[in-house]
């Protein structure tokens, strides 16, 4: 049983007067502890679909399954409560905190807004997500914008698990970061994966990011699906043009493809 299902999913802007498609008949699943990423050039509809997804954006056309409901059909209470169970870690923690709150302040408000955990018990459930990404809990007085940015995605993916969701929706969120801290970082979401049965949607235009962490990869090509599948094999030979473009532009990639040939 597919835990997200996609169904020809659509969303249109108007560019210049004219209308088009940022998201045009899109479909996929996600299984329970899988990570499914989508991988494209810029203004292929990554982040579109990622925020369709999450309901920060309504779609013009198509349906949303989440966890056996239609996630399209839910508002009001019970949005807010499925919500929890599917949480967004942005690019630049930065644009999607506050950057004067403290840590502390930045993983109350999941515990309290979604009832987790009553106000004296929410400093030891900080103390134990920290923990669990590998912070100190001494980084509770910090401000966000104290902090480096590799604590600051551990802060905002630490976030993310406080309300120990089934499907954590993440886009481009290791771009930003140096290669060590990348590295790092990916290590945690395989962890947490292992370990809490997490599922992923993972938006990248990192194909040799994608190769290591995604079972499976859907390539878009102006909003549309141009191939999809196992995501060593699409990379390894990739069969839309889209698809042979961005291996041909990761230099590793490109030497591997060529030296197999």
């Amino acid at each position: 049983m597919s835990l997200l299902a996609v169904s020809n999913l659509a969303k249109h802007y108007r560019r210049g007067g004219k209308p088009f498609a940022a998201v045009d008949d899109v479909s996929f699943e996600i299984g329970p502890a899988e990570t499914l990423a989508l991988a494209g050039p810029s203004g292929s509809g990554k982040s579109t679909i990622a925020r369709l997804v999450s309901r920060l954006l309504e779609p013009d056309s198509g349906r949303i399954d989440f966890e056996g409901t239609d996630f399209l059909a839910l508002s009001g209470a019970r949005l807010r409560a499925r919500r929890a169970r599917l949480q967004m870690v942005f690019q630049d923690p930065l644009a999607a905190f506050n950057p004067r709150a403290t840590v502390a302040r930045v993983l109350d408000d999941p515990l309290r807004v979604h009832g987790i955990a009553p106000r004296a018990e929410r400093p030891r459930r900080i103390a134990a997500l920290l923990e669990r990404v590998g912070l100190d809990a001494g980084l509770t007085a910090r401000a966000i914008h104290e902090i480096s940015g590799g604590q600051r995605q551990r802060i905002a993916i630490a976030r993310a698990i406080a309300t120990r969701p089934s499907l954590v929706v993440l886009d481009e969120a290791v771009s930003a970061l140096d290669v060590s801290v990348r590295g790092q970082i990916l290590e945690l979401l395989l962890d947490l994966q292992r370990q809490e049965r997490i599922a992923y949607l993972f938006i990248s235009h990192d194909l040799g990011v994608i190769r290591a962490v995604a079972h499976r990869v859907v390539i878009l090509d102006a909003g549309r699906v141009a191939e999809s599948g196992d995501a060593r094999t699409v990379i390894a030979s990739p069969q839309s043009a889209i698809g042979k473009a961005l291996v041909a532009a990761t230099p590793k990639l490109g030497r591997t493809s060529q030296d197999a040939s």
